[in-house]
């Protein structure tokens, strides 16, 4: 009787730990699959060495976006347009079209420049859920931004986002995060708009808001920079917070 009675109390705490997880808000707007590349598995970066530069078999904070016809530059008109898009993510209005696609002024079949793109996610505030009253962070994976400037509007506050000036070569792939306050949740709303009035080719790969930050990638070893036989290293995106 006594091992029953433990084994109930042990399965009504796990199914309480899977609740309070499950209430989380947490959301993905388009998919964690690398900008569609996956790993980029035979893809080269346009610094000269493979677009998975931390090697950890996915496309993210850290690494490149592939240089397609391998001229050393990734921009608009030079080969670099790419759509992975799947049929559904063409078709929602939360901010999916803007993800795993080329935003370039050489690309025909685009959904627009980055200057006009949003994300904007709608969830239930539900005053049950265990992190009720909690702050989260709107996260934001990007690639090839390079003319400035370009920024992140979330609920009306600035988030500056790192380009490939700071990386030292084209393609780098960032992270940045803002913490989004409880205040500006209770509508059931948040969104992130795009500020990029001269940028004509940038890529993102999702918009994720989570009770936590995406955590930091490792920074990547030393890799060969083209034209040279100096080793640099490869920089890690920063912290964007209030």
């Amino acid at each position: 009787m006594r091992k029953g009675f433990l084994c109930s109390i042990l399965v009504g705490v796990f199914v309480i730990l899977c609740s309070m997880n499950a209430y989380a808000v947490t959301m993905y707007i388009g998919d964690v699959d690398g900008f569609g590349y996956g790993g980029a598995v035979g893809y080269n970066g346009a610094y000269g060495g493979p677009a998975d530069i931390n090697g950890n078999g996915l496309l993210d904070s850290g690494d490149a976006l592939p240089d397609l016809n391998g001229d050393s530059i990734l921009a608009t008109g030079r080969g670099d347009d790419f759509d992975h898009r799947s049929a559904q993510e063409m078709g929602d209005t939360d901010g999916s079209q803007w993800t795993d696609v080329s935003l370039s002024t050489s690309y025909n079949g685009r959904p627009g420049l980055a200057k006009n793109a949003s994300f904007t996610f709608y969830f239930t505030i539900d005053p049950n859920d265990p992190y009720y009253g909690q702050d989260h962070f709107l996260n934001l994976v990007y690639g090839d931004y390079d003319v400035k400037p370009m920024r992140a509007v979330v609920e009306g506050e600035d988030v500056d986002l790192l380009g490939n000036q700071d990386a030292g070569y084209d393609g780098y792939i960032w992270r940045a995060y803002v913490q989004v306050e409880w205040e500006d949740m209770l509508d059931g709303v948040v969104t992130i708009d795009i500020v990029a009035p001269r940028e004509p080719y940038v890529a993102f790969d999702y918009a994720l808001l989570d009770t936590k930050a995406i955590p930091v990638v490792p920074e990547p070893t030393a890799i060969l920079l083209l034209g040279s036989g100096l080793l640099g290293l490869a920089v890690i995106g920063r912290k964007y917070k209030k």
